[in-house]
């Protein structure tokens, strides 16, 4: 080296030469730390991801637990753990989208995965609305559709393809942290010697080697403690062994599970430590692990005599590679998924429980509806019953009518043989007005058995027929007096339409007598309105020589005015009298 510097003919270009060394070895080592520190990062990056999917398995689980103790019981307090576990999981899903943004592969599994989760909730939603809009039958029904067991399959499916994709950067980061230990000690050694050799040509050299070595040394260390906080404070199990299957680590993690110190786990036989791992067939993933595959065990029992500790586990085995990439031996994460199995045990027993009450329901359901049935041919039967009497009492009361009017006009026949012997006008006149107060009421009666309904009268057409047997009777002339009417399709009863129908035949008649003498000309008008709830307005009226102005039709000899004032009082109604030119009656009433 004496020779070298020699050879070099300058003290400065020796001195660049070690400066040049230096420099290069502190680049190599701080790039290996570097590297070294972001593989922690990554390893502890994909811990975190690994958990929080778990976590949103186990929140999706107890909101399915909530949702079906709520069908059961109907008790609105098993909803506060659905939504609890709703927001619970999309926390968990913001966590995810942050810890995986670099990696768009996972982000994209992500979405998918978000996807299905927001389905199965709105699924689950959908079934409680249901229960509490429809009823417990309804939600029954939609769950018999298994489209929540569709959409968990697919949630464990994208979890899995998640997780797999995890455990396989774990392991390259791994391999990639092994590869940097390696690196950095080789570093060590090789700034080592070069410092060994620099102290011996030139002491401040040394003295910076010395200083660049422990610096190397104290990131060595952190480096260490990292690895071994890790380790010390995942709440996974965490274990290594060799090719020969045995535990060359045993973390605190899996202390706790199992109930057994590291002590009496490192350097002895997995199967020596944890006897039941052959008799649950867990060795064969321990020998496939060790053939350089990656394996997954789902949901494993277990029980360990000398600590009394039992329940189930789930493992992820990846296989450990030396630089030659020679398996050398195997690394597990062990989960313990004891209380998730148990709560997928209570929840199949929940569905077998709701299954059955389904079926008993159903049972019950199925009575009921065949009492039902049975209720309703008696009913019908007494329906049947009911309508022939309803009939034959209809057939009835049309003949009741029928003769009422065809006694009518018997009576109305005998009043127009009997006026053929008598000789004075005025009595002469006094039969045609009774005679045509009976027909207007066997006109009543004619109208309404031939009417659909018997217990009201369309008085609109009974009005057109009343007046036209009026004109004949009186045998006026079709081109002398016209009658002109305004009437709206209105029903009376038999009582209002009565005295509303001799309330018309006297004031008509009255008209065709007295307003139009000597062969004048003119016209009667009849109006019938509705002005109100059951309120009507009548009104009569005819452009003649018009009502005598010294006469008061309230308290005047003639029947025919007495009959109108006594029959609008029975009516409860009011009659004005205007003689404005012509001579109209007024009447308000109600029926």
């Amino acid at each position: 080296m004496f020779s070298f510097f020699n050879e070099l003919n300058s003290p400065k270009l020796g001195l660049l030469f070690i400066l040049i060394l230096i420099i290069g070895i502190g680049v190599v080592s701080y790039r290996n730390i570097n590297e070294v520190f972001e593989t922690a990062e990554w390893r502890a990056n994909s811990y975190n991801i690994l958990n929080t999917t778990e976590d949103v398995l186990a929140q999706i689980v107890s909101a399915e637990e909530g949702q079906r103790s709520f069908l059961l019981t109907d008790d609105e307090s098993y909803l506060e753990p659905f939504y609890k576990s709703i927001n619970n999981v999309k926390l968990d899903m913001s966590s995810l989208r942050i810890l995986l943004k670099n990696n768009k592969e996972q982000i994209k599994r992500l979405n998918g995965l978000d996807t299905l989760i927001m389905n199965r909730f709105l699924s689950l939603q959908a079934t409680i609305q249901i229960q509490e809009k429809e009823g417990f039958d309804k939600a029954v029904a939609r769950l018999k559709q298994k489209t929540g067991r569709k959409y968990m399959n697919e949630i464990y499916q994208q979890i899995a393809q998640i997780e797999s994709e995890e455990y396989n950067l774990l392991q390259s980061k791994d391999q990639l942290l092994v590869s940097n230990v390696k690196n950095t000690f080789i570093t060590i050694v090789v700034g080592t010697l070069v410092s060994s050799v620099i102290f011996l040509t030139v002491f401040y050299i040394l003295e910076r080697e010395i200083s660049e070595r422990k610096k190397i040394e104290e990131a060595i260390r952190r480096e260490m403690e990292f690895s071994e906080r890790l380790l010390n404070s995942s709440i996974d199990g965490i274990v290594a062994f060799d090719d020969q299957c045995r535990f060359t680590l045993w973390n605190p993690g899996m202390e706790s599970i199992m109930g057994i110190s590291k002590s009496k786990t490192l350097g002895r036989n997995a199967f020596e430590v944890l006897p039941f791992l052959k008799d649950i067939g867990e060795d064969k993933y321990y020998f496939e692990t060790l053939k350089g595959n990656y394996v997954i065990a789902k949901d494993r029992w277990f029980y360990v005599p000398e600590t009394g500790r039992e329940g189930y586990f789930e493992a992820y085995y990846s296989p450990l590679f030396d630089k030659d990439k020679k398996v050398i031996g195997g690394l597990a994460i062990v989960r313990d998924s004891t209380q998730r199995k148990y709560s997928l045990e209570a929840l199949e027993r929940t569905k077998e429980e709701l299954e059955k009450r389904v079926i008993e329901r159903t049972s019950a359901l199925s009575k009921v509806n065949e009492d039902l049935r049975i209720e309703i041919t008696e009913r019908k039967k007494a329906e049947e019953q009911i309508n022939a009497s309803l009939q034959e009492k209809l057939i009835l009361l049309r003949e009741i009518h029928h003769r009422v009017k065809n006694n009518l006009q018997v009576i109305s026949s005998l009043l127009n043989l009997q006026s053929g012997y008598i000789e004075d006008k005025k009595s002469l006149e006094v039969f045609r007005e009774s005679q045509n107060r009976v027909r207007s009421m066997a006109l009543i009666h004619e109208k309404l058995y031939q009417s659909k309904d018997l217990n009201k009268i369309e008085f609109s057409e009974y009005i057109r027929s009343l007046t036209s047997a009026l004109f004949s009777s009186y045998n006026t002339e079709a081109n002398r007096i016209i009658l002109r009417s305004e009437l709206e399709g209105i029903s009376f009863e038999i009582d209002t339409a009565i005295l509303c129908g001799l309330i018309i035949n006297e004031l008509v008649s009255n008209s065709l007598k007295h307003a139009f003498p000597n062969g004048t000309k003119g016209e009667v008008y009849i109006g019938l309105s509705k002005t109100g709830e059951k309120q009507y307005t009548l009104i009569v009226r005819d452009n003649g020589v018009g009502f005598p102005p010294h006469i008061d039709f309230r308290k005047t000899e003639s029947l025919g005015l007495q009959l109108v004032t006594t029959l609008t009082d029975q009516l409860g109604g009011v009659i004005q009298l205007k003689r404005d030119g012509c001579t109209e009656f007024k009447i308000e009433f109600s029926a």
